[in-house]
């Protein structure tokens, strides 16, 4: 599961990409949301297998965005289900580290 992961988002206002960094320690998990030019670190999250979660906030110029994730790892694939304060998504990243 760790590593750095390429993700693109289709959302209302277009797609947006960015970087999601994992580090597991045990069960549990941090890292990075790199978006829109501002990178916000997470702790916290959880780990259950090839199963994950992290909350948190993406502070970027326009907005601050609270979410929740659920997502999982399969091989070099991420799957996200995230919910935010604008609303849900459902994103795919790539391994890229």
């Amino acid at each position: 599961m760790d590593g750095l992961y390429e993700i693109a988002m289709k959302t209302p206002m277009g797609e947006i990409k960015g970087n999601l960094k994992l580090v597991t320690s045990g069960n549990e998990l941090s890292g990075y949301i790199e978006t829109m030019g501002k990178r916000n670190n997470f702790s916290g999250g959880r780990v259950n297998g090839n199963r994950f979660s992290i909350s948190g906030n993406i502070n970027v110029s326009i907005a601050n965005i609270k979410y929740d994730i659920q997502g999982d790892v399969m091989g070099n694939t991420l799957n996200i289900n995230a919910k935010t304060n604008m609303g849900s998504f459902k994103l795919q990243g790539k391994r890229i580290k």
